[in-house]
């Protein structure tokens, strides 16, 4: 699976012009879970983070092309507990699998990269709620009062992330990257449009998109993505 390695690679020189703090998964605890989503009322809240107003971003890119060496977190910026107030947020995160088997089977390949993406809808750290909008690519925190008294920090809930990715047999590295820095969250803002325009285009060749590239909407997206124009030949040739 090549599709996201474009986007990893712009992350990763998006990224390069920062600092970032690395912790690795295997030396961090994970912060406490809980089994549902926690609401935290404004007034027993802490920090807003990707509040209205200022730039905030989520995505996930797939890879089986050995990027990631190690299960890791990366922290950009301020970490929680240096936060003043409201703040531009990301959080993006990179997956190495093992093989989806989409050249054998397209629709199968297809729901195991929407099942990895299901999984940030599945993770609830205790006095972290999370808002995400699913249309807009953007995440917000809320970031209870007990919780930063008790230390909270993306180390933790970074790890508690990877805990939960890799629950699924798919995946075999993770990297969770958490920027508080402005400019580096806006330098990374078209990227999730990009991830949402590689999986529109994968649901339409799995409906069946018409091989005459001339008059598809889609076209822009497979001249730029490598291995998507041959998964959609690949597709009709079935």
């Amino acid at each position: 699976m090549k599709l996201y390695d474009n986007l990893i690679d712009v992350t990763a020189r998006e990224l390069e012009k920062a600092q970032g703090k690395v912790f690795s998964y295997e030396k961090v605890p994970g912060w406490k879970c809980l089994d549902n989503t926690e609401f935290i009322m404004q007034r027993d809240a802490a920090l807003e983070l990707g509040s209205v107003g200022l730039p905030s971003v989520n995505y996930t890119c797939v890879t089986t092309s050995g990027k990631i060496a190690d299960d890791e977190i990366v922290v950009y910026g301020k970490d929680i507990s240096e936060i003043n107030g409201p703040t531009a947020f990301a959080r993006i995160v990179i997956l190495e699998t093992g093989d989806l088997g989409e050249d054998e089977d397209q629709e199968k390949a297809f729901q195991a990269i929407r099942n990895l993406e299901f999984v940030r809808y599945h993770v609830f750290p205790e006095g972290y709620m999370v808002r995400v909008s699913s249309q807009s690519n953007q995440e917000q925190v809320r970031i209870a009062k007990s919780a930063l008294k008790k230390g909270i920090n993306f180390a933790g809930v970074g790890a508690a992330y990877i805990s939960k990715y890799k629950e699924l047999e798919q995946v075999k590295k993770v990297r969770v990257i958490f920027i508080t820095e402005k400019e580096l969250v806006e330098a990374l803002l078209p990227n999730a449009d990009k991830v949402d325009a590689i999986t529109k285009t994968l649901t339409h060749i799995l409906d069946g998109l018409p091989t005459d590239c001339g008059h598809c909407s889609m076209k822009p997206v497979c001249d730029e993505v490598e291995g998507m124009r041959e998964l959609h030949l690949g597709k009709n040739k079935k």
